[in-house]
């Protein structure tokens, strides 16, 4: 591998030849610094997909070189301007513009709470930083929008179109030699509770990633010992033979095993369930017995096939048309007697003489004068004597020539015919509903849904069949309709005959048993067939077994992909290249200035593991001091720092460097000797703080001051539309005098316009408040002015390089001090007013003249002092 060129482009040969899923890790470690939970989750999902395992819907975007800094290898000094058009970014107001001065230091000052973060976090996310973290939109807000801003700058000196940023893993290609320093990028230089690391930014690029490669490994080996103990017991103690074609199949199960053979397997037709029963069931017995049993069952089945032939015949077609036949025939027999006596009752009062019905009355009262009645005399007795048999009437002579005419037309040859053709039709009727076509009806048949269910199912079928045609054609004799049945179905009677032929040499085959070979044959087929009938479960059971087996062979090919060999290779050429000892004495030299010689410490190889060597600091004098617990969190800070701008200054570039609470923790002594230090690198390059500490404040700036680099404050403040509001200057807590003035200036032109809206209320407060104000302002005059700076509070030193400029006080400026400040406060509500007084607020004109007082108080002391300078 090529060692030429910058860490990151070392890194980039590198990893061409890497798995796809460590050249994702790698560009979102150099985008973000470090790797989250979801990371490791979606570095573990891509390396699956690139190990086989499929149904994984995520894609891998490789490290590039768009997604390294750029602007750093072309060596041009690239300066902030300004931050404006935020949107998407915590609670940041719109319509804000952070300036930022391209010479010496911008202080940007604020509370917590007011927006420092929200620019700070845009520039780690713009630029250059080892944990950029992640932008989060006002949680207020129902809607978020993505993080956006246009970000003002300078290339080489040169204004170039300000860059439209947004939010994105990479830093923006203009901005990427910006570097920004906070707590985070401090504590990646303290890695252990016992030990200091010095970790320059690059290094600690494979020490990630072989972390990443540990982490996946815990992961899939704890993955590989769930899938190990979820294997079924089914393959683990197998029912199956290793002998039959499906046990062979189930006991070399493998990743690449196609299952679709097993499938076709796993199909038992119902003759081959009742073959496996029997087997079962007769393999366990005497085989003579069991023989002789299955040829009785043959001959029951011949005997069945014969009864089922005589019902097929009995519902055939030619027998149902011949029934049929006989139905017309009787029909039409019936209609020519019926004529016939239409022809002779025509004239009678009732109808309906010669039809059925009548006919059957008539042959009743025959019936009832024969056997009952009229034993002795013929049928109708019409004599003097007699009775009508149907209504005990005497009958007439007239009636009884009536019965007579009925008698001859009864007996007639019409008649005659027709009850012979529908005799005929009911005996042959009445045979086709005798006929039973049922399963029930067959004392073989529940029997036979054991042995043959095939041929039940078929037997069954068919007799519903002939049932189906036996009922079609019935109804359509009695509706006189054209009959259409069903399609008789002569295949049962065949199959029976086929069944008594498979049992006899089936009970053959039995006999044959008493032979050791000829057992042995029936019991491999059993054993396949008892093996196929176990598919029905143990099919789904290999199904997920397969699929185990698939992962399982995934996770075998991913932990071979998290060996740390390679990357630690890798950590250990990026170390030669970066830790020379040009780099070493650079760092002794960031100590001495951040920790003059309260930290002994130097940079000392000390082996490494995972990926990368270990550059640990330690003490001169004691190199087996833990010094991690021996060196306090502000020496600590300052190692950071020191690694910080150790790294920076083998640069080719003087870009910008960003620091956000660079001094968080730490007291005065450390706070100065940072200040300090920024100041100092403020005379090479644009320096921009963020910062809540208003000591720190006053330090940049009193050194700024003495030694001649330039600075600009600015502080952000939290109001009614949001955080980030940017003031020029400090806040009325750090502003100097003049700022003061300016302040109270505006404000006092503000109130006159209450005053003139006669909104008096509201004057009254305005005017109170700007009193306190005031008064607030001379004694920071007497401070700042009067004392010239030679004491401050909260600093630690005593300017006494200015002490003479103090006697120039008079007792004229004593006597304008004391009269400014009691004017003061008489007007404010530090002390409760006389209640009777309710004195009115003094008029815009007097309350413009007290702080046209103190203006010139102050330029009238600063006159005096410039003489005696």
């Amino acid at each position: 591998m090529a060692t030429t060129g910058s860490v990151f482009e070392i890194i980039l040969r590198w990893s061409l030849d890497r798995p796809q899923w460590q050249r994702d890790a790698l560009r979102r470690i150099v985008a973000n610094g470090t790797l989250d939970a979801d990371d490791l989750g979606e570095l573990a999902l891509l390396c699956k997909k690139g190990c086989g395992s499929p149904g994984i819907d995520a894609t891998v975007v490789p490290l590039s070189a768009d997604h390294v800094p750029g602007a750093a290898a072309a060596g041009e000094t690239v300066a902030l301007t300004s931050i404006r058009d935020v949107v998407g970014v915590n609670k940041l107001a719109p319509g804000q513009e952070l300036p930022f001065r391209v010479d010496g230091i911008t202080v940007v000052y604020g509370d917590n709470g007011v927006g420092k973060s929200g620019y700070a976090r845009i520039l780690k996310r713009a630029c250059r930083s080892r944990f950029p973290g992640r932008i989060l939109p006002n949680a207020f807000e129902t809607v978020a929008a993505a993080g956006s801003a246009t970000i003002g700058c300078l290339v080489g000196g040169s204004a170039v179109p300000a860059v439209v940023w947004t939010d994105a893993v990479s830093p923006h290609p203009t901005l990427a030699s910006i570097s920004v320093f906070d707590r985070d990028c401090g504590l990646v230089h303290v890695r252990e509770r016992n030990e200091v690391a010095f970790r320059p930014f690059g290094l600690d690029i494979p020490d990630e990633l072989a972390g990443a490669c540990q982490s996946l490994k815990t992961t899939l080996g704890a993955e590989q010992a769930a899938l190990e103990r979820c294997r079924d017991e089914a393959f683990a103690k197998p029912a199956f033979g290793a002998a039959t074609v499906a046990g062979g199949f189930l006991g070399s199960l493998s990743p690449a095993t196609d299952l679709a053979a097993l499938d076709q397997l796993a199909v038992l037709s119902d003759d081959e369930r009742a073959r496996l029963r029997r087997l079962d069931t007769d393999l366990a017995r005497e085989p003579v017995r069991a023989s002789a049993e299955q040829t009785e069952l043959a001959r029951s089945l011949k005997r069945l096939a014969d009864d089922v032939g005589k019902v097929m015949l009995a519902t055939d077609d030619a027998t149902l048309e011949r029934l049929v036949t006989l139905a017309g025939e009787a029909r039409a027999q019936r209609g020519a007697a019926t004529l016939a006596a239409e022809r002779a009752f025509g004239g009678t009062a009732l109808r309906g003489v010669g039809e059925a019905t009548w006919r059957a009355l008539w042959d009743a009262a025959r019936h009832y004068s024969e056997h009952v009645a009229y034993v002795d005399h013929g049928f109708p007795r019409t004599d003097g004597d007699a009775l009508c048999v149907l209504c005990h009437q005497p009958i007439s002579a007239e009636a009884g020539d009536l019965k007579v005419s009925f008698e001859d037309f009864v007996k007639a040859d019409s008649e005659r015919q027709a009850r012979r053709a529908e005799t005929a039709y009911e005996d042959a009727a009445g045979n086709l509903a005798g006929v039973s076509i049922r399963m029930s009806g067959f004392a073989l048949g529940r029997r036979l849904g054991i042995t043959h269910p095939e041929v039940a199912a078929a037997l069954r079928r068919d007799l519903a069949t002939a049932r189906l045609r036996r009922w079609t054609c019935l109804k359509a004799i009695r509706d006189g309709r054209i009959m259409a049945p069903r399609q008789a179905s002569d295949g049962i009677v065949s199959m029976l005959t086929r069944a008594a032929a498979d049992t006899e040499a089936y009970a053959a085959e039995l006999l044959a048993a008493v032979d050791p070979a000829g057992r042995a044959r029936l019991a491999a087929e059993r054993d396949e067939l008892r093996d196929r009938d176990l598919l029905a479960t143990l099919l789904p059971k290999a199904r997920i077994e397969v699929e185990r087996l698939s992962s399982m062979a995934v996770i075998k090919a991913c932990l071979a992909e998290t060996t740390t060999n390679a990357i630690t290779a890798l950590g250990n050429t990026i170390a030669d290249e970066v830790i020379t000892p040009k780099v070493r004495d650079r760092f002794q030299e960031e100590i001495q200035k951040l920790a003059a010689r309260r930290v002994r410490v130097d940079i000392v190889r000390s082996g490494g593991r995972l990926g990368s060597p270990h550059y640990q600091v330690r003490l001169f004098a004691n190199e087996r001091a833990k010094v991690g617990e021996i060196l306090s969190e502000g020496e600590q800070t300052c190692v950071a720092l020191a690694a910080f701008l150790t790294e920076l200054a083998t640069a080719a570039h003087g870009s910008t460097l960003v620091f956000d609470d660079p001094v968080s923790s730490l007291d005065h002594l450390w706070r100065r000797k940072v200040a300090e230090r920024l100041v100092e690198e403020g005379g090479v390059r644009q320096i921009v703080v963020f910062t809540h500490d208003l000591v720190f404040v006053n330090d940049l700036h009193v050194l700024a001051d003495d030694g001649h680099v330039p600075i600009s404050l600015v502080s952000l403040s939290h109001t009614s539309a949001g955080a980030g509001i940017v003031s020029t200057g400090l806040p009325w807590v750090g502003a100097k005098v003049r700022q003061r003035l300016d302040t109270l200036a505006k404000e006092a032109r503000a109130a006159r316009i209450l005053y003139d809206a006669q909104e008096d209320e509201e004057y009254g407060i305005a005017v109170s408040r700007i009193y306190s104000k005031l008064r607030s302002t001379w004694e920071r005059a007497l401070e700042e002015v009067a004392f010239c700076g030679v004491i401050n509070r909260h600093r630690d030193y005593i300017a006494t390089k200015d002490l003479l400029k103090v006697t120039t006080l008079t007792a004229a400026d004593v006597e304008a001090f004391a009269a400014g400040f009691k004017r003061c406060c008489d007007q404010t509500e530090s002390h409760d007013p006389a209640p009777g007084r309710n004195a009115a607020p003094p008029i815009p004109e007097e309350l413009l003249k007290a702080v046209q007082d103190l203006s010139d108080w102050v330029e009238r002391v600063r006159e005096q002092q410039k003489a005696v300078a």
